[in-house]
């Protein structure tokens, strides 16, 4: 056997094996649990988004540290001597600036830096330049064509490492989502059995990827008007916090803090398996770096993990063309050798 074939057999063999290991199921009875909340707050320019993430998050974050990541050339500074902001944060909050490029590494890169300055809730206004800023994802797609295609399946891969990430976050995280009015192009058969297209409109949309806001724990839109927060995607235990649309305060982010604390902590393994998961995803250095980094009781933690995670680390490094990926009608990849 060839060395090719005899890596492609041990590949194999491993996913083979990863597949047995994840379809061990075991069931216990469920316990809610205290989880680090992903929050999205959508809305066209001067809706109001900016103030009523900081009043969310001052709710949210307690005593702890408030963390503001600004993407808009300074203007998060604008609201740091505002008297509604300092009477709903006396201490202020904590800021820092990023300039482009606006690629999703780039923002893991950040939200990591927030992570290790000790933020306890951080705000990203805005996270719409991860989809149509300078080096994001639509970007990636179009200086990376494919027999003069755009290159979505590039441009995906690095937000789902983006989301992945921001799904295995210990911090809270709100971002601030910029949004226009949108349509769409539908296909329509005329009484003469002709075809022709319409345009639709679908209202005011934010600037993310299509599924975005629905990986969020809690969506928001904000009414330019009214600057009403309308509920957009809100979990079951949630729905009498936010029952219609109205003002956002830091009272809303106490109770949501409130009805978080409640539930049992996070097993400290269950955080750390994510987070590693998370660090393969962005290649094998970045895994050694994450590896490294942790106690010898993490490393114990999360040993019955290492091997996939190595495997994940080495396929996130592989060159596109070693990759098959296709994409689904419902938007999901499909990466495969």
């Amino acid at each position: 056997m060839n060395r090719g074939a005899l890596t492609q057999w041990k590949t194999w063999r491993f996913q083979h094996w990863l597949i047995e290991e994840i379809m061990a199921f075991t069931f216990s009875k469920a316990v809610r649990q205290a989880c680090p909340m992903l929050i999205s707050i959508a809305g066209v320019s001067g809706s109001g988004k900016t103030f009523s993430a900081l009043e969310l998050g001052a709710g949210l974050a307690g005593d702890g540290r408030l963390g503001f990541l600004d993407t808009e050339n300074g203007r998060g500074k604008m609201y740091a001597d505002s008297p509604g902001i300092l009477k709903a944060l006396p201490r202020g909050y904590e800021y820092a600036r990023m300039d482009p490029p606006f690629s999703p590494s780039q923002y893991i890169a950040a939200i990591e830096a927030a992570e290790k300055a000790g933020i306890n809730v951080l705000i990203i206004d805005s996270g719409s330049h991860e989809w149509e800023g300078i080096d994001g994802c639509c970007e990636i797609a179009e200086k990376n064509k494919l027999k003069g295609m755009p290159n979505w399946s590039m441009a995906k891969m690095a937000h789902k490492r983006f989301m992945n990430h921001l799904l295995s976050t210990n911090m809270h995280i709100i971002l601030c989502l910029r949004a226009r009015e949108k349509v769409k192009i539908v296909e329509v058969v005329k009484e003469n059995g002709k075809k022709s297209s319409e345009v639709i409109p679908i209202g005011i949309q934010p600037i993310a990827e299509k599924n975005f806001v629905f990986e969020m724990l809690l969506s928001l839109r904000v009414e330019e008007e009214t600057h009403f927060a309308v509920p957009v995607k809100v979990p079951e235990p949630l729905v009498g916090l936010f029952p219609d649309k109205h003002l956002i305060t830091k009272a809303d982010g106490e109770r949501i803090r409130q009805w978080n604390d409640t539930g049992a902590a996070m097993v400290d393994s269950e955080q750390l398996g994510k987070r590693a998961r998370a660090a393969a995803e962005l290649g094998m250095e970045a895994y050694k770096a994450f590896f490294t980094g942790l106690t010898t009781q993490q490393r114990k933690e999360i040993a019955n993990l290492h091997e996939e995670c190595k495997f994940l680390a080495e396929q996130a490094d592989k060159p596109a063309d070693e990759l098959t990926v296709g994409e689904q009608p419902d938007g999901t990849l499909v990466v495969s050798k």
